[in-house]
């Protein structure tokens, strides 16, 4: 083994290099000696080193994970669907070199099953975009413009199916529970923003968390709603609505039912005595502007009804009328100006 050759790996080299490889399953004197050497006279090196043999050591040390029938293909999937051309071709010829021994192919698998089980998928909208997403347990969530959704990779391995989520979705989560007094592995269902955690079998409700208030609608089944700051849990039934303060973790009053928070969906925004600083908010968390009244004092006026949200146009050009301004854009600023 040529030592100079060691000084510049990096961890997922070492983690494809045989010599190294061998040493850390079999530790036999000649590689301890050697790599007892190129660590002392490597000082600088040795947290990149001791990084790679850490994660070699937990996944000699793992007992072994019982792969699920029809793992290896799904997980082929996963791979050629996450990762680049270029990427996928070094990864492939680096694969098909360690394949070719034993230790090699039980590292491979054990690195890509660690990797398949502790990573996650990430699903990001855009200012003004939905998304719908598919689970293969049938539950669908749609996600609302500017948030983000994350789930683990193993989702249908999983012990609990579980999401997080930043900004709004609504969910259709599949009841998949077959007795009612026991809830197996895999039944249950979360999701999870910073500041609540809301715990399913199988329903329908609507989640948001913005501006350090978290809200709950529930459109059918029942639903547990736990606040991560205070641990107090919350029962809704249908119809029902919670918002918590996401800083204190407090219950606040919630003025709007579930058809008001599920509104989204149609392309609306129903009010009930709103301010127009509400529907600006609204309005800016959606499409990502920042907009300024030239009469601070038109931001308390209050609105009911029905407003469109299936765009910009349609919102703005009810706020224009409805406050009798005119519009203003430049890049990413909109000014309403009042009609002299």
């Amino acid at each position: 083994m040529n030592k100079e050759i060691y000084q510049f790996y990096t961890v997922e080299e070492f983690l494809a290099d045989r010599d190294f490889i061998r040493y850390v399953k079999f530790h036999s004197p000649d590689d301890v000696l050697f790599w007892e050497n190129w660590s002392a006279e490597n000082p600088d090196r040795l947290v990149t080193f001791q990084e790679a043999y850490s994660e070699l050591k937990i996944i000699f040390s793992d007992p072994g994970i019982v792969v699920p029938h029809g793992f290896m293909e799904k997980l082929r999937m996963d791979i050629n669907s996450s990762i680049d051309q270029v990427e996928a071709k070094r990864k492939r010829a680096k694969s098909y070199i360690l394949w070719s021994s034993s230790i090699a192919a039980s590292l491979v698998v054990g690195i890509l099953s660690v990797w398949y089980f502790t990573s996650n998928i990430i699903v990001l909208t855009n200012y003004g975009e939905t998304k719908k997403i598919q689970f293969s347990d049938g539950t669908e969530i749609l996600l609302n413009a500017n948030s983000t959704l994350s789930y683990p990779r193993a989702y249908a391995w999983k012990k609990v199916r579980s999401i997080s989520l930043d900004g709004e979705a609504y969910f259709k989560v599949k009841h998949i529970n077959q007795n009612p007094l026991s809830i197996k592995s895999g039944e249950l269902f979360q999701a999870k923003t910073k500041s609540i955690e809301v715990s399913v079998l199988g329903t329908e409700f609507n989640l948001k968390e913005r501006h350090n208030l978290a809200n709950v609608a529930l459109v059918n089944g029942k639903v547990k709603v736990r606040s991560i700051k205070t641990n107090i849990g919350y029962f809704l039934q249908p119809g029902n609505t919670i918002k918590i303060n996401s800083t204190n973790g407090q219950l606040m009053p919630n003025q709007y039912g579930s058809l008001e928070q599920t509104a989204w969906i149609d392309g609306k925004l129903i009010v009930n005595q709103a301010t127009v600083n509400e529907i600006i908010t609204a309005f800016e968390d959606l499409y990502g502007y920042k907009v300024i009244l030239d009469n601070p004092a038109l931001g308390n006026k209050k609105i009911d009804g029905s407003i469109s949200i299936k765009s910009e146009q349609s919102l703005l050009f009810t706020l224009s009328n409805i406050l009798n301004v005119n519009i203003k854009k430049e890049g990413k600023t909109i000014r309403l100006e009042t009609r002299r």
